[in-house]
């Protein structure tokens, strides 16, 4: 077996795995794609700009598999962004994977699966690698304002910042985005803190991509004393807040691990909608 980067002329011979990916959720991986071109521009952007790279498998000059991935030198780690195996073939799975620490003998590899993956069954690999994250994946679309009870929740400034530093790292301490790596993205956030007596008992933070219209992600619902009004409370803020600063809101993507019941009541009861499991190993 052959393992190498992908090369422009490879393109024409990709589209089987390609349509796999898409058509097939055992095929899958995380990022989800949803077209055919938006798998082609993920590719050619490895190719043109190097900000990924993508290895391809071959066995009698055809492939077998590929994996695209990026690696952070700051927090030492190599994520994968695509990951296709013809026949759901371990081996070609493990040359790919082999490769990819040959050149980056330091880092853990992290591997974004649906819960259909076929590696799931594979003991070999479930008995190696650890999973890091085990979230329900859900999704809003066509948000409109709400009548929200926003007691006590305002929007977090970045020069109040150093009061929620101790509450964030609390619950987000050994993620990446601990306060220190929020702190240094906070303009793309938006941080919602519900407050009682003064005292900060419960946050959510979502980020803010893209453009007309604008995206968006929750990356965590923090409470000091889970329940489902502040859960509620906190959502409906949000949403009001962002339609009111940026008008049409085109999506929003929110992970809850599968242990929070009541974070994923809520937002199902508040518009989200379940997509997916995700399960994130590092091996």
């Amino acid at each position: 077996m052959q393992i190498r980067k992908l090369e422009r002329p490879d393109l024409a011979k990709v589209r089987p795995l390609l349509e796999a990916a898409i058509n097939d959720k055992s095929q899958a991986s995380y990022p989800k794609f949803s077209s055919l071109s938006d798998l082609y521009r993920e590719l050619e952007y490895s190719i043109e700009f190097m900000a990924t790279t993508t290895l391809i498998a071959l066995e009698n000059e055809e492939i077998k598999g590929l994996v695209t991935y990026f690696w952070d030198d700051d927090e030492k780690y190599i994520q994968t962004t695509l990951l296709i195996i013809k026949n759901k073939d371990l081996r070609v799975l493990e040359g790919l994977l082999e490769r990819i620490k040959k050149g980056h003998k330091a880092y853990p590899i992290n591997i974004g699966l649906g819960e259909a993956s076929w590696i799931n069954q594979e003991k070999s690999f479930v008995e190696k690698a650890k999973i890091v994250e085990y979230s329900h994946v859900l999704e809003a679309k066509n948000l409109e304002k709400s009548s929200a009870l926003t007691e006590n929740i305002e929007l977090l400034a970045k020069k109040d910042f150093a009061s929620y530093k101790d509450f964030h790292d609390t619950f987000a301490k050994d993620t990446y985005y601990s306060s220190t790596n929020l702190y240094r993205d906070f303009d793309r956030f938006r941080v919602f803190v519900k407050k009682d007596e003064g005292e900060i008992t419960a946050s959510l933070l979502v980020k803010i991509y893209g453009k007309n219209p604008y995206k968006g992600e929750i990356f965590g619902l923090f409470m000091k004393d889970p329940n489902k009004k502040t859960c509620e409370n906190l959502i409906k803020t949000m949403i009001n807040s962002l339609i009111e600063e940026f008008g049409q809101i085109g999506e929003i993507k929110y992970f809850i691990e599968v242990e929070k019941e009541l974070e994923l009541e809520v937002a199902i009861a508040n518009g989200f909608e379940k997509l997916d499991t995700y399960i994130l190993y590092r091996a």
